[in-house]
């Protein structure tokens, strides 16, 4: 996992009359423990003893970009200068009260705490010890929770072609995902990717087809439908780029697919650039994704719930081939072939490799009467031989993984036909975000 990047203010208070000492040691400590976990720490070194000083350093860190402020309870404070503070200013705030009795910290954590439950005022409340490896894991969690609600605020996702029919959980509402998440959803049309397409420079889709070849495993394509795929991917990522997009959520079927290529290839590459894409129009997949890569810092997936072998607690999931090709264990495992007919006339080019083994994260937002909701497990993805993909789709990407819930929850919370990992653990940091987002968070533990 990586914190670099991430940035945490940290205000430490304490009153003139109290153990000012104790305060000062609780900040450094505080303050290397969460440099050496890789966060980039905002701390000027002083206590702070006034409100009108606490609130303009609370600002002061807003304007400089932070993720989040913490609050360290020296000693024992008064609490109008924490709510005062945490009302001026529209940041994720944490709490942190140390475990030593000579500071009366943990006494100020209680009143504090309690008064902001009593107001109503978000906040997440820690204790313990700087040198606390639980709780280390703890504060971490929230920093990054808020680097991602960070990260989505002001961020224009677009979709790419229109709603695919029938798919009710690929749809959102525009005015709920500014209000939640910050995020304009906006739209460019099919037509434009086309034209874009058809035009592409030949030089730029010749240095692609040369590339895909010295990188990647069997190439058993038609080059014209390997080349109309690269024409895609180079028009769809020179729009983005261009239009300032880095989360998309596209639709090839039906008109793509049956006319021109099919965007499996274009988005599994895109993926691999550090641009986050969902296909199937699906809004909520795209949400989703980009929460995993911004807490994780790691790429994203976009599959298809296949099969669940409940004896084995084996998940598969199965893609029509937009999987980034990052997630293979080599590229050169990873094979171009065509996608299939009945998929659509024009077909395309599509990946074929297995996702690399690794701990990962499951994660899913989906709706329950309109209210978002966030499903998350986690597990270990298998590597199987590709003999194996028959059983499914054998010129389709898969991953197989080990699930480490419980079964009947699991399949009772899958409100959707795709799903969405990453590599590593992160429940801990997913729960801190639906905390912040006030969000309902699902784990089948």
């Amino acid at each position: 996992m990586t914190n670099k990047g991430k940035k945490v203010g940290l205000i430490t208070l304490s009153l003139p009359r109290e153990r000012t000492d104790l305060a000062e040691n609780f900040g450094k400590k505080a303050a290397k423990s969460l440099r050496l976990a890789g966060f980039e720490v905002i701390d000027d070194g002083n206590l702070i003893f006034e409100t009108d000083n606490c609130i303009n350093t609370a600002k002061k860190y807003e304007n400089i970009g932070v993720d989040c402020v913490i609050i360290l309870l020296g000693t024992w404070v008064f609490t109008p200068t924490v709510v005062d503070t945490l009302k001026e200013v529209d940041l994720p705030f944490g709490i942190w009260a140390e475990d030593n009795p000579a500071s009366f910290s943990l006494t100020a954590g209680g009143i504090v705490h309690g008064s902001l439950d009593e107001l109503g005022i978000k906040h997440r409340f820690f204790y313990g010890s700087p040198h606390s490896e639980r709780l280390l894991k703890e504060t971490s969690a929230f920093i990054r929770a808020a680097a991602a609600d960070r990260d989505l605020k002001g961020k224009r996702l677009c979709v790419v072609g229109g709603r695919v029919m029938g798919m009710y959980t690929t749809m959102v509402d525009i005015i709920q995902i500014k209000n939640i998440f910050g995020i304009e959803v906006e739209h460019i049309d099919s037509f434009r990717v086309y034209l874009e397409a058809k035009s592409a420079p030949d030089s730029e889709v010749s240095r692609v087809r040369k590339w895909i070849g010295d990188t990647f495993g069997k190439i058993n394509a038609d080059e014209k439908i390997l080349e109309r795929s690269i024409r895609l991917y180079v028009a769809l990522k020179d729009i983005l780029v261009k239009d300032g997009y880095d989360v998309v959520a596209v639709k090839c079927q039906d008109e793509m697919i049956n006319n021109y290529a099919s965007s499996c290839l274009a988005i599994s590459l895109l993926n691999d650039d550090g641009i986050t894409v969902s296909c199937e129009s699906d809004i909520n997949a795209a949400l989703t994704m980009r929460i995993l890569r911004s807490i994780s810092g790691e790429i994203s997936l976009f599959g298809d719930v296949n099969h669940i072998d409940q004896q084995e607690k084996i998940l598969r999931i199965v893609n029509c081939g937009s999987m980034p090709t990052l997630m293979a264990e080599s590229r050169r495992e990873v094979d171009i072939e065509v996608q299939y007919e009945y998929m659509g006339k024009a077909r395309g080019a599509t990946t074929v490799f297995c996702v690399r083994e690794s701990p990962v994260t499951f994660a899913r937002l989906s709706r329950i009467n309109g209210r978002y909701v966030l499903f998350a497990a986690e597990g270990n993805t298998k590597k199987v031989e590709k003999e194996r993909f028959k059983e499914a789709r054998e010129y389709w990407p898969h991953a197989f993984v080990k699930l480490d819930c419980d079964m009947n929850i699991f399949h009772q919370n899958i409100r959707s036909n795709h799903i969405h990992l990453c590599f590593g653990n992160y429940l801990t940091d997913l729960k801190e975000f639906c905390r912040l987002k006030d969000i309902d968070f699902i784990c089948p533990l």
